[in-house]
């Protein structure tokens, strides 16, 4: 690494440490300038929100019922197993749905396009962006399309495939598009990170924001551990609870399979390990590999939506030789971003989250079926 690159990935490290630090910090220090711009940014979205809560800003509506799902914080709540989750279940209730996704990264997020038509993909995660190309493998039967401009994209999404419901992935904060119900997602472990906004916190709104949700659904919930409702939260929101259990999941050969077998992480215990991820937080995605009982030998931590070079594939390669590693384990989201062709020296296994409710499933599902009511099309 070069001293240039050194000196990139230290500082990068400061923000970071900055962000989730808590306490106070000396006036003359990066946090305060970080406090500084958070304040701006604090207002500029609170004005946002007001204007447009004011109606002086236009919210369009899409011609069929609109469900969204999002967080709101910068960072991994399980937003994209939650909209597969909830794209299924609308699916299982005889509704024809849709997926709209940002396409975050993708080359596709300014134009807009369809990744999937359910049974087809169209494009991959360079275009795609990674959370919609790997929905597109999973959600068989559920087409997915991306665009920045969800009006625009569901107006696609509605021409082409004539939905009952389209599900809106992360679009908590798009609220220039009404939607029937407002779901809200929240980690039980940390819901707003150090309480301060961005660039001082993770933050993407103030907690204030919680009121447009309709009902808000903590994720990685412990069954010892009840998270408290936020008192931003308006008491006659609807409040559920959900646990990520992290699963194997196979895959077939080639673009045009789904990745739908999944197999118990049991197989893995006892097993010595080199792990790589590039993921929003690595270090928790490692951690669910240690509590499933693997043996960690070495990990490669790598940024967010990370695209992998022959070099970092070599490295990791290189370092399960020295190990002698019996499996090569890394996320999902990963794994469909790397060459079929590339020569591992052990199996490389990918690891997915599922997302189960821990208790009010049937409340769940009456209050998502409630918002849904009054379609007039499902299919036969």
């Amino acid at each position: 690494m070069t001293g240039f690159k050194k000196t990139v990935e230290r500082f990068r490290c400061r923000i970071e440490t900055a962000t989730q630090g808590k306490g106070p910090s000396p006036l003359f220090s990066i946090e305060t300038v970080l406090l500084v711009l958070s304040i701006v940014y604090g207002g500029l979205m609170c004005l946002r929100a007001r204007l447009y809560e004011k109606g002086l800003l236009p919210s369009r509506t899409l011609p069929c019922r609109v469900v969204s799902i999002g967080n709101i914080i910068a960072g991994g709540t399980g937003k994209t197993p939650m909209t597969i989750l909830i794209a299924r279940m609308i699916r299982d209730m005889g509704y024809r749905v849709v997926v709209i996704s940002r396409g975050y990264r993708g080359r596709m997020e300014d134009r807009g396009g369809i990744v999937s038509d359910g049974r087809t993909i169209f494009k991959g995660p360079g275009d795609a962006g990674d959370e919609p190309y790997l929905m597109a493998r999973i959600l068989k039967g559920i087409p997915v399309v991306v665009g920045k401009r969800r009006y625009q994209a569901g107006m696609m999404a509605v021409k082409r495939f004539k939905p009952d419901v389209i599900v809106l992935d992360d679009a908590f904060q798009h609220i220039r598009l009404k939607r029937d119900l407002n779901l809200l997602l929240l980690d039980s472990r940390s819901p707003f990170g150090n309480g301060y906004l961005l660039p001082r916190g993770v933050l993407r709104e103030p907690v204030s924001a919680l009121r447009r949700a309709q009902a808000a659904i903590f994720t990685r919930t412990s069954p010892a551990v009840k998270p408290s409702i936020p008192n931003a939260l308006p008491d006659h929101r609807s409040v559920f609870y959900t646990r990520h259990v992290p699963v194997i999941r196979m895959s077939g050969q080639g673009d045009d399979t789904f990745l739908t077998d999944t197999m118990d992480m049991s197989i893995l215990k006892g097993k010595r390990v080199v792990a790589f991820s590039g993921l929003a937080d690595n270090l928790q995605f490692f951690d669910s590999l240690e509590q499933a009982g693997c043996r960690l030998d070495h990990t490669f931590s790598f940024a967010d939506h990370h695209r992998y070079g022959r070099n970092d594939l070599d490295r990791i390669a290189d370092a399960a030789k020295e190990k002698g590693a019996e499996v090569i384990v890394t996320s999902l989201k990963d794994y469909v971003k790397i060459e079929d062709d590339y020569h591992w020296p052990a199996a490389l296994v990918a690891v997915d989250v599922n997302i189960e409710l821990t208790m009010d499933a049937d409340l769940f599902a009456a209050r998502l079926s409630t918002a849904l009511s009054g379609i007039r099309y499902k299919k036969d």
